[in-house]
């Protein structure tokens, strides 16, 4: 199917965009991260909406999606933000897959409600900068902050862009991974970096208990394959429930628009297997 039209939903008096392929499914949910928007799922959509009931929303301040009044939420605003509009769209028990920083909206929200999450997935994740030593935290953050708000988003995306993109991916979805960064609003990026310096994964995985899977690409210079597999081992060893990793050849941080067959064929073979499991008696 195309890309579903944005609608949205009140949370709480902000509106939050969702695109939603309707549908009677199991509900897959979606979460873009730092430089991304709902539009980066679009061969999710045309893929997978026929077996699934896909949704992906313009996380907080992205988008036509309000934003946080306080400048540094938590992942847990986020994750609240989420279940909110999820009750709003009638949607019962969900796969999760969050990627980049929101890998760690996805395990807080898989986290504070077990009941609710099928299956989360850890996509190319960041593990954030809470477990750091305060100095170390705090640079990292202000790094990042301060390169962004210099370079503003256009020239951010066509510095940072590209570069983050694997070596092989066709110039059409890089245009298009570039353009949607280009979108960016300053304020919400700050935001979510602000997230994601207050967030620790560590903090999550013993909450997380439902199977995950864990993706990563072999050409990705933002999260490594040593790092998924270091988050793999650490679901496997702290969380109740385990599962497998993926690692999609030659891709870089966008696995899910550069092989979105490779990308794709991963999230159908791990919810098959859940199934399966599910099935024997």
């Amino acid at each position: 199917m195309a890309l579903p039209e944005l609608m949205t939903v009140d949370v709480g008096g902000t509106p939050i965009a969702i695109r939603d392929s309707g549908g009677d499914g199991p509900a897959l949910v979606l979460l873009h991260g730092l430089g991304g928007s709902s539009q980066v799922w679009a061969f999710q959509f045309r893929a997978m909406a026929d077996s699934f009931r896909v949704i992906a929303w313009d996380m907080p301040g992205y988008g036509a999606s309000g934003g946080f009044v306080r400048d540094n939420p938590t992942a847990e605003h986020y994750a609240y933000t989420l279940d909110a509009a999820l009750d709003l769209l009638d949607v019962g028990k969900i796969h999760l897959v969050g990627h980049s920083v929101a890998a760690l909206i996805g395990a807080a929200y898989a986290a504070e409600h077990p009941d609710r999450v099928a299956s989360y997935v850890f996509c190319q994740g960041l593990t954030g900068l809470g477990g750091l030593p305060k100095a170390a935290r705090t640079e990292q953050r202000k790094a990042r902050l301060d390169i962004f708000r210099k370079l503003g988003p256009e020239g951010f995306a066509e510095q940072r862009g590209r570069s983050i993109l694997g070596p092989g991916v066709l110039p059409m979805v890089a245009e298009l991974a570039v353009t949607v960064m280009k979108r960016v609003p300053v304020a919400a990026y700050c935001q979510a970096v602000e997230m994601m310096a207050q967030a620790d994964f560590a903090d999550y995985l013993p909450r997380i208990s439902c199977p995950s899977l864990v993706v990563a690409g072999s050409a990705d210079p933002v999260a490594s394959v040593a790092a998924c597999q270091a988050v793999r081992a650490a679901l496997d060893r702290v969380g109740p429930a385990g599962g497998p990793m993926t690692v999609i050849d030659g891709a870089g941080h966008y696995a899910c628009m550069e092989n979105p067959a490779a990308f794709n064929a991963a999230l159908t073979g791990f919810f098959d297997g859940i199934r399966a499991k599910a099935s024997q008696p």
